[in-house]
């Protein structure tokens, strides 16, 4: 075996110089993509305004995303999808006529009723990735509930 090229490191190595390493090598690494969350705007909806489900942290490479009412991912769950290339909007079965869905992927639902009340499911699609896609569920739920904040009627005497 010949000679090394470089000399032998005959320092020690303590803690502290692993722990800074650890920690740079970490903050170099950072994750590529943050995770999509959903927030409803306003937090509390009541019956008859309008609710905007925004989407926050949408992926880079998208291809096009699709909003069902409930969890199941179904076509008669199936509210509208985007598809970004054509900026092209499709209407599935569950659509009222309330809901408009923008390119940033949120869902405006108009004139909320008690049937709006519920989960939603989003699912993203993206370009160029060997995974179908992420999907995420949110739940809203009209305030105040059916029969709170309601007097009850009085029987006469």
């Amino acid at each position: 075996m010949g000679p090394l090229s470089a000399p032998p490191c005959t320092q020690r190595i303590t803690w502290k110089g692993l722990l800074l390493t650890a920690s740079l090598l970490n903050f170099w690494n950072l994750p590529t993509t943050a995770q999509v969350t959903i927030e409803a705007l306003p937090p509390k909806v009541s019956e008859g305004k309008d609710v905007l489900l925004l989407v926050h942290n949408l992926p880079q490479n998208l291809a096009g995303y699709i909003w069902y009412k409930g969890q199941l991912m179904d076509l008669y769950h199936y509210i509208t999808s985007y598809v970004v290339d054509g900026q092209i909007n499709i209407y599935g079965p569950a659509y009222t006529g309330r809901e408009t869905v923008y390119s940033n992927a949120s869902l405006l639902i108009q004139n909320v009723t008690r049937e709006d009340a519920g989960s939603y499911t989003l699912h993203i699609i993206k370009r160029g990735d060997r995974t179908r896609g992420v999907t995420g569920y949110f739940t809203f739920n009209l305030y105040p509930p059916p029969g709170i904040g309601r007097l009850p009627l009085l029987n006469p005497i």
